[in-house]
């Protein structure tokens, strides 16, 4: 493992096939940057930053109010070595003024812990650590995963109700989201301004929010009588199939299922839908579609344990 001390170099968004060929060595862990940016076509300088070449980084980072960090840490099985010790402690430098109230560090645990150690040696505190969030990778069975989901369960009415939210339903989405958000992170996102709103509305108008809505006692929704989502899941991160790749990846986030219908199979027959559809609508057949989940959270293992999700790496959050 390297030990010399680097200075994280700005790049730009005309600069970033060697970031994107750093992710795509372990797609699903390295998803969650790919995603951040493929999402902008502009940042600020220094919201961007690369270890060692551009053109072939020891590692990279997103660094703004949160830091998602990659590659400090070797990747066995890849041939890549890591930035050492001291890429991490300049990676910490660099981004430990920028991190805000209410921010995080996440990626791979092996990433976050390396610069973890730096950033809480210079005082910063952590809210709360979630060192262990499996990343589960969903499996693609011929004919998708919904047949063998649905079996008898006698839930028709999800799987056809299952379906990408429009602008037009952004005022039942967001009261969906910031429940799950709050019952996840322990604050209400709302009480800081509009930021939370507008991406709730982003992901809706880009149709990365998949919904079911329900007439309210747990039947189907009809048109034109009130409705409430009862189960949602976004597309959080992606990275659409491009020429030469052949295959797309997504993570999906903010899968909630409303308090009143959990326990009855609705949330695996709406899961198995959403994969099935965000293969149809982003990633291809064959692409990867992944989530990751708090190790504590055993209804949720469960949950995807029982759709044949399996284990692919190990994410880590700091809640600052």
């Amino acid at each position: 493992m390297r030990l010399l001390r680097a200075r994280p170099t700005a790049v730009g968004p005309n600069q970033v096939a060697g970031v994107m060929s750093l992710c795509a060595l372990q797609p699903e862990l390295g998803l969650a940057l790919a995603g951040q940016i493929s999402r902008w076509d502009r940042w600020g300088s220094g919201d961007v930053v690369v270890l060692g070449r551009p053109a072939r980084p020891e590692a990279a980072a997103w660094s703004t109010g949160s830091l998602l960090p990659l590659g400090l840490a070797p990747r066995p099985g890849t041939g890549h070595e890591g930035a050492g010790r001291g890429g991490a402690r300049a990676l910490a430098e660099h981004a430990g003024a920028r991190l805000t109230r209410n921010g995080s560090v996440a990626g791979p645990r092996s990433d976050v812990a390396a610069v973890w150690e730096h950033l809480e040696g210079a005082g910063l505190r952590a809210r709360e650590a979630r060192w262990v969030q499996p990343v589960l990778r969903a499996p693609d069975p011929p004919g998708g995963m919904l047949p063998a989901a649905l079996g008898r369960r006698g839930l028709e009415w999800v799987a056809r109700g299952l379906r990408r939210a429009v602008p037009a339903l952004t005022h039942l989405v967001l009261p969906a989201s910031v429940d799950m958000f709050t019952a996840e992170l322990g604050y209400d996102p709302t009480s800081a301004g509009g930021s939370y709103a507008r991406h709730v509305s982003w992901l809706v108008e880009t149709g990365r929010t998949y919904v079911l809505l329900d007439d309210g006692r747990g039947g189907p929704a009809r048109a034109g009588a009130p409705a409430r989502v009862v189960f949602k899941a976004d597309v959080g991160a992606l990275w659409r199939p491009v020429p030469g790749r052949g295959w797309g990846a997504a993570q999906l986030t903010g899968v909630w299922t409303h308090a009143d219908l959990r326990g009855q199979g609705i949330a695996t027959v709406a899961l198995a839908a959403v994969v099935d559809a965000v293969r149809r609508d982003h990633v291809g057949r064959g692409g990867s579609v992944s989530l990751y989940v708090n190790d504590f959270n055993t209804a949720a293992l469960g949950l995807y344990r029982g759709l044949g999700f399996h284990r692919v790496g190990t994410y880590a959050t700091i809640l600052l």
